[in-house]
């Protein structure tokens, strides 16, 4: 480290400057430098310490508020942090960065009406800033402002349209929204883009599952599986698909894949039952509601199967 005064190097321990005789540990400059060098090293807490002495020595020290925030930040201290950016604010002549930062914890702390406004000043600022963008779409998504979501986040991808995290949520608003056609070209867009976007590909394809084009659906949750092949809702998707496309060994298969991940998956195991019993594995069907049951006494498909299975007496055939 540097004397801020005369540059001379000085230990961290220091408490004057052994050339110019400066106060190290009244000197703002100095331990904004100390707890930098904490900070990086990520040693958090001593790093927070050195900053709360250096407001103290200047309340108007809007550089050691800002990054006392952005590390109790990066502790988890959201209120703390928040109360730290709001201090940083009242002197900083260029608040770009802190109402940003502002914006991201306030919606840490589920308070979304002030990280939209953190973001709005934000962008008030730098106007051309995606990422504030991005996010001023989420907090509006998440505030259930659908309209607004869609707006924004239209607004971000204008700025940068290859930016897949904004294109990927664009096509989250249009399928809440019910707009299942222009979700599917969002989401396309972003494999297009990142072809091992998992989630990009699996919403995909639940817009193709929902609009009823199963085949499509049963070909992105193939792929999605190809991407990460320990996602259970990719398979048991992928069961559904087979299962309402009248083909229930494919679906069997599938369900089963689905288990092996998630074993307590009761719905998972109340349709392998159904497409054992479409294929007459009787055997097999009683023992996935028999785990159903298990896993949930009250799922009522289980218990109908269940009944439906005893009233039964087609001859048995082991199953799988």
């Amino acid at each position: 480290m540097d004397c801020p005064r005369c540059s001379s190097p000085v230990s961290t321990r220091a408490r004057f400057c052994e050339q110019c005789g400066i106060n190290l540990e009244k000197n703002c400059a100095f331990l904004h430098q100390k707890a930098l060098d904490y900070y990086h090293r990520g040693m958090i807490d001593a790093a927070v310490k050195v900053w709360d002495e250096a407001v103290q020595e200047d309340s108007g020290f809007s550089k050691g508020f800002y990054y006392k925030g952005l590390a109790l930040y990066d502790r988890g201290d959201l209120q703390d942090a928040v109360d730290a950016f709001r201090q940083a604010l009242k002197g900083e002549k260029e608040p770009f960065r802190v109402y940003f930062k502002l914006g991201m914890a306030t919606y840490g702390l589920g308070d979304l009406a002030g990280s939209i406004e953190a973001f709005q000043n934000a962008l008030e600022i730098n106007p051309g800033s995606a990422e504030t963008t991005y996010r001023l779409g989420l907090s509006y998504l998440r505030n259930s402002e659908l309209d607004l979501a869609q707006r924004t986040l239209e607004a971000a991808v204008k700025i940068n349209p290859q930016y897949t995290r904004a294109l990927y949520i664009l096509g989250m608003v249009l399928s809440q929204k019910g707009e299942l056609d222009s979700a599917i070209d969002q989401f396309q867009k972003v494999v297009g883009l990142s072809p091992t976007y998992t989630a990009a590909r699996f919403d995909l394809g639940m817009a193709f599952f929902k609009k009823g084009d199963l085949e499509s659906a049963a070909s992105e949750f193939q792929k999605t599986i190809e991407t990460n092949e320990r996602l259970a809702s990719a398979h048991y998707m992928l069961g559904e698909c087979y299962r309402k496309m009248g083909e229930p060994s494919e679906a069997i298969s599938a369900y089963v894949n689905a288990l092996k991940i998630n074993p307590r998956d009761a719905d998972a195991l109340v349709h392998l039952a159904e497409c054992n019993m479409q294929l007459d594995f009787l055997d097999a069907a009683r023992e996935a509601v028999q785990k159903a049951i298990e896993v949930n006494p009250d799922h009522r498909d289980a218990q109908y199967l269940g009944r439906h299975l005893n009233e039964m007496t087609t001859p048995h055939k082991p199953g799988f």
